[in-house]
């Protein structure tokens, strides 16, 4: 399902920059519980065939139906796994390249499979937005992640530097400075720091979550790639930010 991303207009972008470290404090901001009704068993024949099959796992063992579609739009889900559903209200386009991807992975590294689904939020020119839901096996309840956003706004300082059309960007992690050059307009007046907001791909890798935010230096001008590492943080019981890994964006 990946993308390519047309380097035309920006649209929602949140302009985001911070301080911070590689191993980083956690904030309160999660996917909290969209669900809304109460957990049911199926019976043994399986699925709710009355519901239209978005996605499954490779291994089938969690299902994500629609329990309405209107206007292209799928409106609520309800997700099956280990024959047990509960109804959700994500939202997504009704569409085959936008469909969620769904992961069944022990991301909390307890030794149980956990339900992750990434959802299509957002696509224009320049723009990708998803989110991303991590379902619980034994009660279906969700497990908040935190804000990859947030992690970058207090965690990592940038600047862009214009030296008559050449923009030297700087990207400082912790202790770790990275630098780059990007060829730009002399005449157009580019801000100080990236721009993150308008990239925001999740994928699990390995049974971790991760996710790539783009930051840009102007309207679609992607620069480089922040990867956030998350990690399950049993104090809090949610996902934490572990490590924030860059890479430059190749023109």
């Amino acid at each position: 399902m990946k993308k390519e991303l047309g380097v035309v207009m920006l649209l929602s972008a949140v302009l985001l920059s911070g301080c911070g470290s590689d191993k980083l404090e956690t904030d309160t901001q999660g996917a909290g519980d969209s669900s809304s009704t109460q957990v049911t068993t199926q019976p043994e024949q399986g699925s709710d065939l009355n519901k239209k099959l978005i996605q499954s796992s490779d291994d089938n063992k969690v299902k994500l139906f629609a329990i309405n579609e209107k206007d292209n739009e799928v409106q609520g889900t309800t997700l099956e796994l280990n024959g047990k559903t509960k109804d959700f209200n994500w939202t997504f386009p009704a569409v085959e390249e936008y469909k969620p991807q769904v992961y069944f992975a022990d991301v909390t590294d307890d030794g149980t499979e956990e339900a992750v689904i990434t959802v299509f939020k957002n696509r224009s020119p320049g723009v990708y937005l998803e989110e991303i839901h991590v379902v619980k096996s034994d009660d279906l309840s969700e497990i908040n992640i935190e804000n990859p956003l947030e992690i970058i706004t207090k965690s990592v300082e940038t600047s862009v530097q214009n030296n008559e059309g050449s923009l030297n960007v700087t990207v400082k992690i912790g202790d770790k400075q990275h630098e780059l050059v990007h060829e730009g307009d002399s005449d157009f007046e580019y801000k100080k720091e990236l721009n993150f907001g308008g990239v925001v791909d999740y994928n699990v890798v390995n049974n971790k979550i991760v996710a790539k935010v783009d930051g840009s230096v102007g309207i679609g001008e992607y620069v480089c790639s922040l990867t956030v590492n998350y990690k399950y943080d049993s104090a809090t019981k949610m996902f934490t930010a572990d490590k924030i890994e860059f890479s430059p964006i190749n023109e």
